[in-house]
């Protein structure tokens, strides 16, 4: 601080001489020569100045002097080594060892079985257990991804011949206990899949395949008015493609319904990975009959043979799928 008062000083007795200057007689050119060489005095001092090293300054000279009165304070006191005293003491420790062999709850407590010693060998424990957990966990999420992108491969190349071929699907469909759709060809189909993102790994989640088949003898059936809403909720469940005519009376109630069920079959399959339990889901949708189905298998089950017999399912030919899978 007393450097910051330095400059200012001077500055005031470069004005006082100016003054005594100018009372004295010298010349105005000599005054101004002394008036500008004071302002650019003044100028750099100004330039200098630098208020946050001085704050800077300031609080190192603070921490350094409680520092200093806080180790002023500490009263450390340090225990005195004897060489002689530590070999009574190992004795007589020997001797209470022998006394308390017969009293184990007099008997001092061994190095290593403190509260943080059984603390830490706990959460050791549970750590080395959580290692393991996930390190199976990995190498189960590595099988269902490997084996979800066989499926997929799969899949997507049995849409590509399939929607070249077109073949007929004999499986016929019940809607009701004396109709159903039946004489259904397949249209199109297609494979896809989703994946984690790539901080995740990018493995994948489920593979999905879609398809539809059409026939040429549309479905057309009447619901009385009290059931006609819960049939429509059926239909509608199992994504058909259906027309309503209601037929009401002159107080606006329903008294029937008129469904035309259009010969189309939505196909949905996905087939999914459940980590947790080491096991691939397989849901389907329309695949056997309408409504909806789920299989499990193990994934190094996954091989060309079952996804065969998984091929032959969706053809309607003989199979051995729905017996190696469990619903």
């Amino acid at each position: 601080m007393p450097d910051q008062d330095t400059p200012a000083t001077t500055v005031h007795d470069q004005i006082a001489n100016a003054i005594r200057a100018k009372r004295e007689g010298r010349s105005h050119k000599l005054i101004q020569d002394e008036l500008d060489a004071m302002e650019a005095s003044l100028l750099a001092d100004l330039e200098k100045f630098d208020p946050e090293a001085i704050a800077r300054q300031v609080n190192a000279d603070e921490q350094k002097a409680r520092l200093s009165s806080l180790v002023n304070n500490i009263d450390l006191a340090f225990p005195d080594i004897d060489a002689n005293a530590a070999t009574r003491k190992t004795q007589k420790a020997g001797g209470a060892t022998d006394m308390a062999a017969g009293r184990p709850d007099q008997a001092q407590q061994l190095p290593g079985n403190g509260l943080l010693d059984q603390l830490r060998h706990q959460a050791e424990a549970i750590q080395h257990r959580q290692h393991v957990e996930h390190q199976q966990l990995s190498r189960i999420e590595a099988q269902m991804d490997s084996a979800l992108r066989q499926v997929f491969s799969y899949l997507h190349e049995l849409g590509q011949q399939l929607n070249v071929l077109k073949p007929p699907i004999p499986r016929s469909y019940f809607v009701a206990s004396s109709q159903e759709l039946r004489g259904l060809v397949w249209q199109q189909g297609f494979s896809d899949y989703r994946s984690l993102p790539e901080s995740a790994g990018s493995l994948i989640e489920f593979v999905s395949f879609n398809y539809r088949l059409c026939g040429t003898q549309a479905l057309e059936m009447e619901r009385d008015g009290t059931v006609a809403e819960s049939f429509r909720k059926f239909l509608f469940d199992r994504n058909l493609n259906v027309k309503t005519e209601e037929f009401r009376n002159e107080r606006h109630y329903l008294e029937k319904a008129r469904f035309t069920i259009a010969p189309e079959i939505k196909v949905n399959i996905r087939w999914e990975a459940d980590a947790r339990n080491g096991k691939l889901l397989v849901h389907t949708r329309n695949l056997e009959r309408l409504g909806s189905a789920c299989y499990q298998l193990a994934p190094n089950a996954v091989n060309q043979s079952l996804l065969d017999e998984f091929g032959r399912l969706i053809l309607d030919q003989p199979q051995q799928f729905t017996r190696l899978a469990n619903r």
